[in-house]
C-alpha cells in the first residue's frame, strides 16, 4: 500500500510543478517524509514542513513588509485572529456590527477594521444591481412637486429632505429638453437652406415645415412622469444615497455577494473589480496551532501533512522538479545491490532499471538506513529497493 501512495505522491508533485504551484502538501508518513527530505537535500524542494491541514505561517516568505495574505482564495493562509479576513468574516457571516468590532478588546487593529468596513458594505454597482436605485426613483417621484409643508407633514427626516432637494429631476429635464429643441431647430434650419436642385428626391412643395419647440406643458402627466424617471435613472445616485434607501441591513455585504462579486481592489490607482476572496472563519483562527508547527503526537498524527515548497528557475521560470516516476510497482518490487546501483549512476542499466542519463536526475532507494540517493548508496556500499527517479 505504501508504494500505491508513493505513486500518487509522485504524480501529484509532477502536476503541482507543471501547474506552477509554490506550495503543496502530501499525506504524512515516514516514507513520504524521508523522500521529501531527500528531494530537499538534492535541491528539488525549497522547504519541508510538518503541519496540519492548513499550511504553517512560516511556509510563506517574509518580505520587507509583513505579508498578511489578506487577499487569498485559501482562508488558511493567514490564521491570525486579528486579521482583516477574520474581521470581514465576523461582519458578513456572523452579523456583527462595526461598532462591536471597534470596541476595545476585540483584537482587531486599525488596518483590519478598515478592511472589514470597506468590504463589509456593498458597492454602488452592487446596490444598483439589487434594485435600490429604482427604489430611490420611486421615492423621489412619489414626493416630487410637494411643498415643504407637505413634506414636513409626512415626517421625513433631514436626509430624505436633502435627497429630494439634491435630486430634483426638473433642472436636468429642462436642460435635456433645451438640448432637444436646439437639435430640432438645427435640423429645421438645414432643411430650409438645402438646395432642392441638388436633391433628386426633394420636392419644394413637400419640404417639411419647421418643428415647433417643445415645452413642459406639451407632455401629458404620464409622459412627463416617464421622462423624469428615465432622467433620474440616467443620472444615478451616489453610494451614500443608495445606502440610505437600502438601510443598514440591506447595504451590508452578504455571503451571496462575496461569492458572486468578490471584492474590488485598487492597484496603481486603478480599480480591480470581482477579485475572489475567502474570509477567515473561526475554525482557522488558532494561534496555538501555529505554535505546534512540526509537533507530532499520537492524537494529531492523522491530521498531519507535509507542506512542500516547490522551486523554479529564476532565468526562465521552469520548474526544478519536472518529472517524478515510480520504478518499483506494488506488484513488482525491484531490488538492487550497491554494485548494480553503481552501474545505474554511471549511465548503464541494471535489469529493468535504466541508467541515469539526465542532468540533475536522482534515484531514490529505500535501504535499511533510510531513503538514500543511489550515489550515496554506492558510497556506503548498501543496496535496497529502488523507489522512484526524479529529474
Amino acid at each position: 500500500m505504501s508504494l500505491v501512495n508513493l505513486a500518487h505522491v509522485c504524480s501529484h508533485l509532477q502536476n503541482a510543478s507543471l501547474a506552477r504551484l509554490g506550495l503543496t502538501s502530501i499525506p504524512f508518513s515516514r516514507l513520504h517524509l524521508s523522500l521529501a527530505l531527500l528531494l530537499h537535500k538534492q535541491g528539488f524542494l525549497s522547504q519541508v514542513k510538518i503541519a496540519g491541514r492548513s499550511p504553517p505561517a512560516s511556509a510563506f516568505p517574509a518580505a520587507v513588509a509583513p505579508d498578511n495574505h489578506y487577499i487569498t482564495g485559501a482562508p488558511h493562509k493567514d490564521r491570525r485572529p486579528g486579521s482583516g479576513e477574520a474581521a470581514l468574516h465576523d461582519v458578513v457571516f456572523d452579523g456583527r456590527s462595526f461598532e462591536e468590532l471597534e470596541r476595545e478588546g476585540s483584537g482587531y487593529g486599525v488596518e483590519a477594521l478598515e478592511f472589514a468596513r470597506e468590504h463589509g458594505r456593498l458597492s454602488k454597482e452592487q446596490l444598483e444591481r439589487d434594485g435600490w436605485d429604482r427604489v430611490g426613483v420611486d421615492f423621489i417621484m412619489e414626493h416630487h412637486g410637494q411643498t415643504p409643508a407637505e413634506l414636513a407633514a409626512q415626517g421625513l427626516d433631514a436626509t430624505a429632505l436633502s435627497i429630494l432637494e439634491t435630486h430634483d429631476p426638473m433642472p436636468a429635464f429642462r436642460a435635456q429638453l433645451a438640448h432637444e429643441n436646439s437639435l430640432r431647430a438645427q435640423i429645421a434650419h438645414e432643411n430650409s437652406t438645402r438646395d432642392p436642385a441638388n436633391d433628386d428626391d426633394a420636392d419644394a412643395d413637400d419640404s417639411p415645415s419647421p418643428s415647433p419647440a417643445l415645452h413642459e406643458t406639451d407632455f401629458t402627466r404620464a409622459q412627463l412622469h416617464s421622462r423624469l424617471r428615465t432622467q433620474l435613472l440616467t443620472l444615478g445616485f451616489p453610494l451614500a444615497t443608495l445606502a440610505y434607501f437600502a438601510g443598514p441591513v440591506a447595504s451590508r455585504t452578504t455571503p451571496r455577494h462575496l461569492a458572486a462579486d468578490g471584492i474590488t481592489l485598487t492597484a496603481m490607482g486603478q480599480p480591480l473589480p470581482n477579485q475572489p476572496l475567502t474570509t477567515l472563519p473561526p475554525l482557522f483562527r488558532d494561534p496555538a496551532h501555529l505554535e505546534e508547527e512540526g509537533v507530532l503526537t499520537q492524537s494529531n498524527r492523522a491530521s498531519r501533512r507535509l507542506w512542500l515548497g516547490l522551486k523554479y528557475s529564476a532565468a526562465d521560470g521552469k520548474p526544478v522538479l519536472s518529472k517524478a516516476r515510480l520504478v518499483s510497482k506494488p506488484t513488482k518490487r525491484i531490488w538492487l545491490d550497491h554494485r548494480e546501483l553503481g552501474r545505474v549512476v554511471r549511465g548503464g542499466s541494471a535489469g529493468e532499471v535504466k541508467g541515469v542519463g539526465r542532468v540533475g536526475e536522482v534515484v531514490a532507494v529505500s535501504t535499511d538506513r533510510g531513503v538514500l540517493e543511489a550515489r550515496e548508496c554506492v558510497e556506503r556500499r548498501v543496496g535496497g529497493m529502488v523507489l522512484c527517479r526524479v529529474w
